[in-house]
């Protein structure tokens, strides 16, 4: 019997035509709530969404509540994810603006915990790097642990963040991620990293050096180290400008099925 884990994979529409000729097998579809796109991903595969809600900037309340909780219904999507983010002026080592993100935090994930009863709320940590400085508060595991642990939610550990975030630090990925809840582990993102315009940037197809971490937090799973997650999904193509230009066919061929083997192992 496999793992308990879903393996999904970004949509793309170079993906589809794979699945359409029976290239490749996976569980699910990963999207967005686009109405076209989950139309036509639907009629293919099942499909769970991936929602653009951030916390930290004070814009819960202008969430169409009632078209995503239609969605996630129709979707079975099996939890609400949310993405921890700052603002400019909240500065790191002032303990007032740590204690203020916190407390916004707080406040932003017991909204949706409220408007989205029913499905546990995961929160994803964001990459910092010097383009993003007010990532570099936002991305501090002990405050993401804070948070998560104080509102009783779920944790969204994007494994390619965390190595951009450790990478800017000077500091080791695996060091970085350890200090995270991963008792609350709900789904796992990874995808391929490399220096683009000087700097490390995800969602590209996974290189030699990639690698070693998926391996790695896939043993961390099947140890038991951390919780099982309901979901392990590959980052890698999409659609529209910022994805359509790095999605190749021949990367989905080769990386969709050992990935898939990876976290799919036989209890």
């Amino acid at each position: 019997m496999r793992s308990g884990i879903r393996f999904a994979v970004n949509y793309s529409t170079k993906l589809a035509e794979l699945v359409k000729v029976g290239k490749l097998d996976f569980d699910l579809f990963k999207c967005p709530e686009w109405d076209g796109l989950l139309k036509a991903a639907t009629a293919l595969k099942p499909v769970y969404l991936h929602l653009d809600i951030t916390v930290g900037r004070d814009e819960v309340q202008k969430l169409d509540f009632e078209k995503l909780r239609k969605l996630l219904t129709e979707t079975h999507t099996p939890h609400v994810n949310c993405h921890m983010t700052a603002t400019p002026e909240l500065k790191v080592g002032n303990k007032a603006d740590r204690n203020k993100l916190l407390k916004q935090w707080i406040k932003e994930i017991e909204v949706l915990k409220q408007e989205f009863a029913g499905y546990p709320v995961i929160s994803e940590n964001l990459p910092f790097e010097p383009l993003i400085p007010e990532y570099q508060l936002a991305s501090d595991p002990k405050l993401i642990s804070e948070a998560i642990i104080e509102t009783d939610t779920g944790l969204l550990l994007d494994i390619s963040h965390a190595r951009i975030t450790a990478d800017t630090l000077g500091i080791d990925y695996q060091d970085y991620i350890e200090n995270l809840p991963l008792d609350r582990l709900h789904e796992v993102h990874i995808t391929g990293v490399r220096r683009y315009h000087g700097f490390l940037e995800d969602h590209f197809e996974m290189q030699p050096e990639d690698w070693p971490s998926a391996e790695w937090a896939a043993d961390q799973i099947r140890l038991g180290a951390w919780r099982e997650p309901e979901i392990v999904a590959f980052e890698y193509g999409g659609v529209g400008e910022w994805f359509s230009w790095r999605t190749d066919s021949w990367a989905l061929e080769e990386q969709v099925p050992r990935l898939f083997k990876m976290f799919g192992w036989e209890k």
